[in-house]
């Protein structure tokens, strides 16, 4: 029996194909595929960062489309954990901080 191209041989040299035996292309087509499913979990999933991002500081108005509720709502609770207050009368809203407590709070009821 010759020996078999491996994936990386065929990329380099496509034309090699024709070389390979019938029997032989379900295992690299697996190959093909395997390789197709980590790239794809690449581009979903990039590296963590070593350096953590910066917050993102939301207005009431995009804090409560976030979370589906209604401004005077989320303004009748300034103690919830991702308020932010910078001086009186101005708050805002910890991009983080809300993914955070939306992440808590989903998982409880599932």
């Amino acid at each position: 029996m010759r020996d078999l191209p491996d994936l990386a041989a065929l990329v380099a040299e496509p034309g090699r194909v024709v070389d390979v035996p019938p029997e032989a292309v379900p295992a690299l087509l697996g190959e093909v595929e395997a390789l197709k499913v980590r790239l794809w979990q690449r581009v979903a999933m990039p590296a963590p960062s070593t350096t953590p991002a910066a917050d993102q500081l939301l207005d009431v108005q995009a804090a409560a489309a976030r979370l589906d509720v209604t401004v005077p709502w989320l303004r009748r609770r300034p103690r919830l954990p991702f308020v932010v207050k910078l001086s009186d009368g101005v708050v805002r809203y910890s991009a983080r901080g809300l993914e955070r407590y939306i992440r808590q709070h989903t998982q409880h009821g599932a």
